[in-house]
């Protein structure tokens, strides 16, 4: 299944940190497996300038399945996302850039609206990004927190193996 441009609801968004095969034009990399970010994302390097293409908008930045080597400006058509869910059953969608991030808990530290939430990826890695988390309603914000508070001191943290979705 090809992951289509973000859309307006939920429901169709892709899911960052969804597992991918890339079969671009990059044949080093074909066959490869990434995990599926926002263009613009904390893993993107910003380089446009090697590229020749007008709109961006519709490009993900792919990172290495178990490693940070980064694809940036992948178009939709060069990979294929697996099936399966893999993230926690108790993890909380919130939706940002056109991605709904399957979220743990947050981190000490932010605003009323913004914090440095932890999400899951496919690869079994819990990974971190700065979000502003416009609309999202408190009774979220708080569950979140609260959960960043009992798991501050934990060094790692499981997540299941995928299951048949």
């Amino acid at each position: 299944m090809s992951i289509p441009a973000p859309r307006t609801t939920a429901l169709e968004l892709p899911v960052a940190g969804t597992a991918v095969t890339y079969h671009g034009s990059m044949t080093e990399h074909q066959d490869g497996r990434f995990l599926l970010f926002p263009h613009y994302s904390i893993f993107s390097t910003g380089e446009h300038d090697a590229y020749d293409c007008e709109d961006l908008n519709d490009r993900s930045t792919l990172v290495g399945f178990g490693s940070y080597l980064t694809l940036n400006h992948v178009r939709p058509a060069s990979f294929t996302a697996d099936t399966g869910i893999w993230w926690p059953q108790d993890a909380i969608d919130i939706t940002r850039d056109g991605y709904v991030y399957k979220v743990s808990h947050t981190l000490p530290g932010g605003g009323p609206h913004s914090r440095v939430i932890a999400f899951h990826a496919a690869d079994g890695r819990l990974l971190r990004d700065w979000a502003r988390l416009h609309g999202i309603d408190s009774d979220i914000l708080r569950r979140l927190d609260e959960r960043g508070l009992t798991r501050a001191d934990q060094q790692t943290f499981a997540v299941p193996a995928p299951r048949a979705s």
